[in-house]
């Protein structure tokens, strides 16, 4: 009986940490530098389809990301955009190393709208 119940509490305690990490990998962060978004702006940011937006990671380089960085409007992070699954549309910014190659955090920003 023990066993079943030390069992049980380990598996909630496992499902309770892989909700928390899930959430949190949606997390913004406070140095976060959105992209101007006035139609007015001549600055093109990349879209990537949500698949290969969930599969960057910290220490993802721009030669293996299959998309640019583009960071030249914002030195503290690069910007690209993507659409969940359940048509959210997000603003993702990539922290990235001083000589800008390499991804060292991630920031998302749920979009309330594509234009705001």
């Amino acid at each position: 009986m023990k066993k079943i119940i030390a069992l049980f509490l380990t598996i909630s305690f496992l499902t309770i940490s892989c909700n928390q990490n899930q959430d949190s990998k949606f997390e913004f962060k406070q140095w976060h530098k959105s992209a101007n978004r006035s139609p007015l702006s001549s600055t093109l940011y990349p879209y990537v389809e949500w698949n290969e937006a969930m599969n960057i990671k910290i220490g993802l380089t721009e030669k293996n990301a299959g998309f640019n960085y583009q960071y030249y409007h914002h030195p503290v992070n690069a910007i690209i955009f993507t659409k969940s699954p359940e048509y959210e549309n997000y603003e993702i910014a990539l922290k990235l190393s001083e000589d800008k190659t390499k991804v060292i955090d991630i920031s998302f920003l749920k979009l309330e709208s594509a234009i705001e």
